[in-house]
């Protein structure tokens, strides 16, 4: 009998690991990146990671990749911004974390996508050059309707000067076309924008309109300034004469 109840005792004691209970597995810190569904295209995209359950004496390192735009800032940190500026319509943006310091067994890596919006825009609604402001009114009617039609726009008036110009013609050209857009057809100042573009071999006036996301369009000079010839107005005198 004592010899039945010592083997059943080894026995019982073999069962059970030494030093107790059975220590439980660890587990594994959980990789997140988080980031907007869309943003407009030429937005800054922002993508964080975060890590759940790291060991408290971890010391992780952050390396990002993107599949497109550039990273702007944040490159090696828990965040990171991304331009999307130049990227096409309907285009998406994945970012992956990859991290140093997490256990070898434990998944290190994690993405996040971004659909980047595409608003369609005329680069050129209108062009025209020194024509009378009574024609050029009708032109500035068919942008006020653009404008009117979709409030979330913004127009831009781009003005040449010639390559035989008077000084500061362009500057004025554009500013009467805005006063008229503003007081006559009643667009707000803050969705019309001037743009002084230089000069050009004539003299010439460009509308564009654009979604108010979107940055402003560029100029396109064709004459270096130091081709541009100055012509003196006439003067008063001589214009009261005829």
């Amino acid at each position: 009998m004592k010899r039945l109840v010592l083997a059943i005792t080894l026995a019982s004691l073999a069962a059970q690991p030494i030093g107790g209970a059975a220590p439980r597995a660890r587990q594994c810190p959980a990789v997140v990146v988080s980031c907007p569904d869309t943003v407009n295209g030429g937005e800054p995209a922002t993508f964080a990671a975060s890590v759940n359950n790291a060991p408290a004496d971890a010391k992780l390192t952050f390396k990002w990749e993107v599949s497109a735009g550039t990273i702007s800032s944040g490159q090696g940190t828990t965040s990171i911004t991304v331009d999307t500026t130049g990227l096409s319509g309907n285009q998406i943006v994945t970012a992956t974390v990859e991290i140093s310091g997490l256990p070898e067994s434990c998944a290190k890596s994690a993405s996040c996508t971004v659909g980047v919006r595409h608003f369609i825009f005329h680069d050129k609604v209108d062009e025209y050059g020194n024509i009378k402001f009574e024609d050029e009114q009708a032109r500035l009617d068919n942008l006020a309707i653009e404008l009117q039609n979709d409030p979330q726009f913004v127009g831009y008036i781009v003005g040449y000067g010639g390559r035989r110009a008077r000084r500061g013609e362009a500057a004025r050209r554009i500013a009467r076309a805005k006063r008229y857009l503003m007081m006559v057809r009643g667009i707000p100042a803050s969705r019309l924008v001037t743009i002084d573009g230089g000069h050009r071999e004539e003299l010439t006036v460009e509308l564009k309109i654009r979604h108010n996301s979107l940055p402003p369009p560029e100029s396109v000079p064709t004459v270096d300034p130091s081709e541009v010839k100055f012509i003196k107005p006439p003067s008063k005198r001589g214009a009261r004469r005829r």
